[in-house]
């Protein structure tokens, strides 16, 4: 699977002023898999090391503390030589230990170095260090046509998202979509539902996907936080089938207060596992100004992991226009947050409420209202574009581009082309 990652791994490996990257993301979005995959075509080897449980690779950092002998001590382990400029050493689940190390030793020198990690925390302890981040994320809907071999389809719905005419293959594109939201980002439910086209094997793959990711949850540092993280991440799918989208504590447990769950909630979403939408009581720049703190809505890190938790067929959820809605906003929710959005909604006192509110980084405010053919007609978003004097905004529909009084109407499979340049 061709990968947005792979262009910027071969930006910092032509990097003049080499560093050691530290790419980190969840896990399962497939770090490992395109780091070898990048070293096998653009290095005459590759050193690999998983730093789990690697006594013998502690051992070597422990007792060779100069870059020269530490490279030898590496190659003696691997049996592997290693060549300037000509191999790349990959450390796997990198620990602090070993980070701080590889900062120190091969900073601007000819050996390529790329640390691997789904813990967030390390981010913050080398900030501003000899170091090169790059943040992977799950596989985008573009990158999933590529995999299935549509990769012509890119071209046409960019243009058409440039020129608001209608893209010749919408249809064939919606279909696309439909199964790419089913099957959600992670590399090995897309993989192995394309082999197979199996929604029960997908269900299989899309709870060992969970589990994968709630094991985040035993870093956190009791078992009562632990638990009403598990519970919190539990409730999502129920609160998203709401037609009051609103988290409400009380459907985590009976009695729960938001005090409780605060530190499990920041955790979930500072390490990637699911995305808050917080309430704007005004729309105004910037738009951080406008939060109502007690109101927000949650969504899954994925539509895949959000169509397993729903805890319907395939079959079923393809025709029913409710559950497929919920699965879009979710897939748009997490499409705007990889293009770097931090996403809000408003609502009202009176009826008006918009799905999505961004800001770009230039200050231009877009309203973006999700809608099917049943509530094609809405007037929140004109409503909320009078009052707040805004002329441009986005309405996501499954029907064709076009641009009417200021909106963009933008197919549900083009979200991933909103982005910092609008």
């Amino acid at each position: 699977m061709e990968r947005k990652i792979s262009d910027e791994l071969l930006k910092w490996k032509n990097d003049a002023y080499k560093r050691p990257m530290l790419l980190y993301g969840i896990s399962g979005c497939g770090k490992t898999y395109s780091v070898l995959s990048f070293g096998k075509s653009e290095y005459k080897n590759t050193v690999y090391f998983d730093c789990n449980d690697n006594l013998e690779l502690s051992y070597v950092f422990d007792k060779n503390s100069t870059l020269d002998k530490l490279i030898r001590g590496l190659s003696a382990i691997s049996l592997e030589t290693i060549f300037k400029d000509e191999t790349l050493i990959i450390f796997d689940n990198v620990s602090e230990r070993i980070l701080k190390t590889v900062m120190a030793l091969f900073n601007n020198c000819s050996y390529h170095v790329i640390m691997i990690t789904d813990d967030f925390s390390m981010i913050d302890s080398c900030k501003g260090k000899n170091v090169v981040f790059k943040k992977m994320q799950l596989v985008t809907f573009f990158e999933y046509l590529k995999f299935i071999g549509k990769e012509q389809l890119i071209a046409f719905i960019e243009d058409s998202f440039k020129t608001d005419k209608p893209m010749p293959f919408h249809s064939m594109a919606m279909e696309f979509y439909n199964d790419y939201v089913i099957c959600g980002g992670y590399p090995n439910a897309i993989v192995e539902y394309n082999l197979e086209s199996s929604y029960n094997l997908l269900s299989s793959i899309h709870e060992n996907n969970i589990i994968l990711l709630k094991n985040k949850l035993f870093s956190l540092d009791n078992l009562i936080d632990i638990k009403r993280s598990n519970d919190l991440f539990n409730s999502i799918s129920i609160q998203l089938l709401k037609s009051n989208r609103k988290f409400m504590y009380g459907l985590v447990k009976s009695g729960a207060r938001s005090k409780d769950y605060g530190r499990c909630l920041e955790y979930m979403e500072s390490n990637n596992m699911i995305i808050k939408s917080t309430r704007l009581c005004e729309i105004s720049s910037p738009l951080s100004n406008g939060k109502d703190l007690d109101s927000f809505k949650l969504y899954y890190n994925d539509s895949g992991i959000l169509y397993k938790k729903m805890n319907v067929s395939g079959n079923r959820l393809l025709t029913n226009d409710k559950l497929m809605m919920i699965l879009y906003e979710n897939s748009i929710a997490s499409s705007l947050v990889l293009n770097g959005f931090n996403i809000y909604h408003y609502h009202s006192e009176g009826k008006a409420f918009i799905d999505f509110v961004i800001q770009t980084r230039t200050g231009k405010i877009i309203p973006i209202e999700i809608i099917s053919s049943d509530n094609a007609k809405s007037k929140s978003l004109y409503i909320t574009m009078k009052k707040y004097n805004l002329s441009f905004a986005i309405r996501f529909t499954n029907d064709n581009f076009k641009m009417k009084n200021g909106v963009k109407y933008v197919p549900y499979y083009a979200s991933c082309c909103i982005n910092e340049g609008m």
